[in-house]
Formats: C-alpha cells, structure tokens, sequence
C-alpha cells in the first residue's frame, strides 16, 4: 500500500455524506479562442489493453531521468490529486478520488510499475477558485503529475501555473477547451467526450423522444455555459424551439425563483440541466410543483444517484434522465468488473456508486502515461508531457469508449455518450440506502437506456475550436 497525504481535505472521504438540501424544496422554492491545433482479487495490470507508442523495455535506474515527485534511489513517483471533497461535488468526488487511490493501492500490491511505487498526495479544493490555486502552490513542488483534479473554473484559473511546470494533469472536468493545444499548451489529458458535445447528445436523445421546444439551464461558470452552448447548437441542430435559454442563469442555491418560474412559464417540453445533484434537485421538485408538465435531462454532473435517497426521489425516478461518460456500477465488463472487486475488498460496507469508474478510468491513464514515460528513460515533467501526447490509445476495458491524445482534436476527440433512467423500483428492491459494495445485485438504481453512441449533431459537428471559448 502507498503512503496517502491528506492537505486540509476534512472528513475522511468514505465517511462523508450528500449534502441533500432538497427536503426543504417541496415546502418552498425560493429561494464561467482560437481553437487551431497541431498535432481485492484482480491485478489491475490486467484490467485494461493499453496501447501506447512504448514497446522497449523499462531502463535501469541509472538511466531514468528524474525531477520534482521522482525518488530515484527508492523509485517512488509522487503524484497529487486536487480535489473538491467539501464543496458543491463533493459527494461525488469522494467516490471519484477514493477508486482512484484503490486503484494505486492494487498496482503498488502488484509490484508498481515496473518497480517504481506509486504514491499519492491529496488536497481538498473546495472547486474554489482561489484554493485550488493555493493548494497546487503547495505541492506543485513534490508531485511529477497531477492525476486527478476537479473543476473546469478551478483547472482554468491554475492553468497558467500547470504550463509554467510543464505539469501533467487529468481533470475531473469535461469543458471542450481541454483537447486544444492553442489553450492548454499540452499539459491537461481529459477524457471522455465533453460538455458541449455531451449536451448535442442529450438534446438528440430528447428531439427522438419527441420533443419539439427546449429549456436550457445552467451554471454561471465554465461547465455550464460550455454545456449550455452544446445544447443550443443542437436545439438548432434538431430545430428545437429554445423556449427559455437560461445558460449561465443558476447562481446561487438561494436565487432559484427566477429560473423555476421561467422554465414553468416556457411550458418546454424538455429541459437540460447542467447544475449540481442538489440544484438539480431544488430545480425540478419547484418546477414540478409549481404546474411543469415536461421531462428532464442533465449532463453527468447533475445527479448523484444519493438523490433517490432524498424527498425528490420519486420525481428523479419518473421526470429524469441522465447523461453518463461511463457504464454504471453492476455492468458486466472487464474494466468495471476489475473495479467493483476492488473497491469491494477496500470498502466492503460501502454503498455503490456511478462515480467509482471515473476515478479508477483517471488512474488507468495517468499509468499509461507512466509506462510510456518509464519506458523511454524521462520522468521529468516535460518527459511525462510528450509521453502523453504520445498516446494513440487506452482501452478501459468496456467501460467507457478508447481514448487518444494524437491527431486534432476533430479526429480524436470522443464523441459517444450514454443515457441512464434512474429507477427508484430497481434501487429501493436491491436494498435502497442499505445497499454495499460487496452485495451481489447491488445497483444505483441506474438502467441503461442508450448506450454509448453519438448523436446525429455529434457526429457532423466540426470540432475545430472550444465551443464556449470560440463564441
């Protein structure tokens, strides 16, 4: 097992809980460029085919190139996780970063990478701006990479300093800026597809689904208008009549009146959401009981499967449809079923969760970066950079579609997405809350309704700048 270094992070991560404000909502409702481009029983060594440029063997140590985060006498490599464990995701991100370090526990029992132990140093951002800048001031000095780090704002605002370190770094963040060379310099290896075109998908599914007039509500911040753009583009696509286009418009959990009354009075047939689980949750229990007849969709990080805990559970169950990035906890694949067993072993009491693969899929590339980098003799930061991009494919074993870091981001970036219906029938008969991770038929209550696919929108759409940036 690695040594795990938590700066200010709270609680520990598995005993955190949901912060659920929607038992108060059914009583009353009122309340953030240029986009050219150049170019315990599974070893997780086995979890996933990982295709990389690197064929040769590992170097001896004294051929190794190091620097910050490299130990070369003990061949330890430092990498650190900047993580929003007290903020607006938090429930989520606590699953996100607890797969991620199991994930390190299982290739460090496995012998690490080729003999070099993998640890990893943690720190609670809060999502916050101005704290995830002063968390990475505090350990950008000791890590080689960062391997998971949340937010799109939160990325954005550190992004000057990660090209000054020529700092590696997988985001828990999907804003469509990230496959961009021309911003991000090389240095940010998201995955999955991203918010924009992960909302032409879910606008595709609701036009195949009938509908005719459209509400969009998002975020004031990056994700959401990045969202809110995807979304726009493919109610023209699909010609939608946006009735109501509030992207940008949910600010604060306080100042919500304005947005359920706009999306009651748009009278739209469907409305997307690109908020957090607790706003979703406020959203549509005020709008449902304030007179709105339409469904509901959000983009993944609006719903967290802890809401069919909540009082809003039957309306999520009935009203709401779910985009997805990953397949859900329960699904027979290689990846996920490697990952279910170890989370099982690490947290047996646990219950399960949709986030767990996220944090699992961040490690299984970030040690594909690590082969590659091993292999070739460079673990300096800059080393670890053209490793990356140096990536033409990782398969995360049926889990998600393969991701490639080479070529223009037209051509590599990951158009496919996945529509769960949360049912709170299939939740509530395998056990509901009660539920753990070593329980056989243990569920989310999370059914596949489509399975990763791009949509027509998707498919034709020219990615050839940030959807948000480029406006």
């Amino acid at each position: 097992m690695h040594a795990r270094s938590i700066r200010q992070s709270g609680p520990l991560l598995k005993a955190m809980s949901f912060p659920v404000v929607v038992g108060l909502v059914l009583g009353a409702c009122s309340s953030g460029s240029d986009g050219s481009d150049a170019a315990p029983e599974v070893s997780t060594t086995a979890t996933t085919e990982v295709s990389t440029t690197s064929t040769t063997a590992a170097p001896g140590i004294d051929e190794v190139l190091g620097g910050p985060g490299v130990d070369l006498p003990s061949k330890t490599i430092t990498l650190g996780v900047l993580a929003d464990l007290s903020g607006d995701f938090a429930s989520l991100t606590a699953d996100v970063v607890d797969a991620h370090l199991v994930f390190w526990d299982e290739v460090n029992a496995a012998g690490g990478i080729e003999g070099w132990t993998i640890d990893v140093e943690v720190s609670d951002t809060r999502a916050d701006v101005d704290r995830h800048r002063e968390q990475y001031e505090a350990m950008r000095d000791e890590v080689l990479a960062i391997s998971q780090s949340t937010g799109s704002s939160a990325n954005a605002g550190s992004l000057d300093s990660y090209i000054e370190d020529e700092m590696m770094v997988v985001p828990t963040s999907w804003i469509s800026g990230w496959p961009f060379r021309s911003v991000d310099r090389g240095v940010m290896f998201e995955q999955n597809t991203n918010y924009c075109i992960e909302a032409m998908n879910v606008v595709g599914f609701a036009s195949g689904m009938g509908a005719q007039s459209l509400a969009i509500v998002t975020l004031d911040d990056l994700y959401g208008r990045d969202a809110g753009s995807g979304a726009a583009r493919a109610a023209d696509f699909y010609d939608l009549d946006v009735v109501y286009d509030g992207t940008g418009a949910v600010v604060a959990a306080d100042e919500l009146t304005e947005v359920i009354g706009a999306i009651v009075e748009s009278g739209a047939d469907w409305t997307f959401l690109a908020t957090s689980p607790s706003l979703s949750a406020q959203i549509i229990a005020g709008a449902v009981r304030f007179g709105y007849q339409g469904m509901f969709a959000g983009a993944v990080p609006s719903y967290d499967s802890r809401l069919l805990d909540s009082a809003s559970a039957e309306l999520f169950g009935t009203r709401y449809y779910q985009s997805a990035y990953t397949v859900g906890w329960g699904e027979d694949s290689p990846g996920n079923t490697a990952m279910m067993s170890a989370m099982a072993a690490a947290f047996a009491d646990r219950r399960p969760s949709d986030a767990f693969i996220i944090g699992w899929n961040a490690a299984i590339a970030m040690r594909s970066v690590l082969e590659a980098a091993i292999a070739s003799g460079d673990l300096t930061r800059a080393g670890v950079v053209e490793a990356a991009n140096s990536i033409d494919q990782i398969s995360f074993g049926g889990t998600t579609p393969d991701q490639s870091y080479t070529g223009a981001p037209d051509e590599f970036v990951n158009r496919q997405s996945a529509i769960f219906k949360p049912s709170l029938e299939a939740y509530t008969a395998a056990g509901g809350i009660d539920q753990t991770l070593n329980q056989p038929g243990a569920t989310t209550g999370s059914v596949l309704i489509q399975d990763f696919a791009a949509g027509d929108a998707a498919s034709v759409f020219r990615f050839s700048a940030p959807c948000y940036l480029a406006e």
